[in-house]
């Protein structure tokens, strides 16, 4: 017997050059192997991409957001500025100040004469004032002890009582 005495796969190869005849097919197999394997994995990376695992809308019409369930540390101050008739004031400025930067921001009120205020600190105290024309409405105070995270306000615009009328 010339050659070296090898076990593989249960076979007995007696000659040094069957087994090397074995071992560099099998080492194609693996090669084809893991070459198909990467084809199909780079075909299936847009299908992975386009599930994305969120299948919620990314745009939303009137600002109704969902909650993403998560406790933040943000409220919303929304409300209406009304006249003495309780009718809305459309285009009225309602603005809102940072009592901790001194920032204010002014919004005009819609056709319903709502506005709103979103993400806002929860540690941090605001002043809300509403003009409209010459009017301007008593400041109203959103205060850090006020845990609610949906504040809700009406603002009333009246002409300033005349001299010498109750």
């Amino acid at each position: 017997m010339s050659g070296s005495c090898d076990v593989l796969s249960g076979r007995v190869f007696r000659r040094p050059a069957a087994l090397w005849i074995i071992l560099k097919k099998s080492r194609m197999c693996v090669t084809n192997v893991c070459s198909i394997f990467l084809a199909c994995a780079i075909a299936a990376l847009p299908v992975w991409a386009q599930k994305g695992g969120n299948d919620k809308p990314s745009v939303f019409l009137e600002n109704n957001r969902p909650s993403n369930g998560k406790d933040t540390n943000t409220r919303i101050v929304s409300g209406f500025v009304k006249d003495q008739n309780d009718n809305p004031i459309p285009g009225a400025i309602v603005q809102l100040k940072n009592m901790k930067t001194s920032k204010v921001i002014a919004f005009p009120t819609k056709d319903d004469g709502r506005f709103t205020f979103r993400d806002l600190h929860l540690d941090e105290d605001y002043e809300l004032v509403a003009k409209h024309d010459q009017l301007t409405s008593p400041v109203k105070k959103v205060s850090i002890y006020d845990t609610r995270k949906n504040i809700v306000l009406t603002f009333k615009l009246e002409p300033p009582a005349k001299d010498g009328q109750q």
